[in-house]
């Protein structure tokens, strides 16, 4: 067995929960279907406060259903993989990077409210937010043990979409635009919420492969010395 395949198993065993993409994926999915009400106009008339009420219970009731089929994967995933225990100093590290992410975000958040307050560049932050997001990911998979590629795949389209954006050559504005059934009002929250519902989804669907890729099949044999 390579060093290669030694560290993918490692990698797998020890963040066993997180790579569990299955289950994350309707989370992915709930956040799309709200980046997907965003986009749609304000019909003449409406009640903003009933519209946004509404929305409101829609996007809880999908939390329900998606914390569900979360619930439902996780027994797939015993069914099929066994249960793996997770050690104390891995659990440490793992609510560590939790308890820093949370930190980031609200971070993110609370500067992007005082940049909006204080200047008239109202977009200037969706760029920061999206290249931010995509430095978090690679801190991410540094931090993990620089196993799983695909996670420097998703940051490179945070990375792109930033400076996309920052050329004012946004696909998600122009796509927006060009459908009449959606308004550009609210792209840069269409933008931010559709952009990490895709990367869920996508990196959960890639999570899934790779634990299935190594604990689903029989390690490769080594290759036998060829007699000169």
């Amino acid at each position: 067995m390579s060093e290669q395949q030694l560290q993918r198993i490692q990698f797998v065993t020890t963040y066993y929960d997180w790579l569990q993409g299955l289950r994350f994926v309707p989370f992915g999915l709930v956040q799309l279907g709200f980046a997907a009400w965003l986009a749609l106009p304000q019909p003449e008339g409406t009640d903003t406060k009933a519209r946004l009420a509404v929305a409101s219970l829609v996007m809880l009731g999908g939390m329900l259903l998606a914390t569900g089929l979360y619930a439902w994967a996780g027994a797939y995933y015993r069914r099929r993989f066994g249960e793996v225990r997770m050690s104390a100093s891995t659990r440490q590290r793992m609510q560590r990077a939790i308890g820093v992410s949370l930190f980031a975000g609200l971070m993110l958040g609370l500067l992007t409210a005082f940049i909006r307050k204080s200047t008239q560049l109202t977009d200037a932050p969706l760029s920061g937010s999206l290249f931010l997001s995509a430095l978090a990911l690679v801190w991410y998979w540094h931090w993990s043990g620089r196993v799983a590629h695909h996670y420097l795949g998703v940051a490179a389209g945070f990375a792109t979409l930033a400076l996309l954006h920052a050329m004012e050559a946004s696909p998600v504005y122009a796509l927006l635009r060009s459908l009449p059934f959606t308004t550009d009002s609210r792209a840069g929250a269409v933008t931010l919420a559709g952009t990490w519902g895709v990367a869920v989804v996508v990196m959960g669907a890639l999570d899934h492969r790779l634990l299935a890729r190594t604990l689903g099949n029989e390690p490769e044999p080594e290759s036998e010395a060829v007699p000169e």
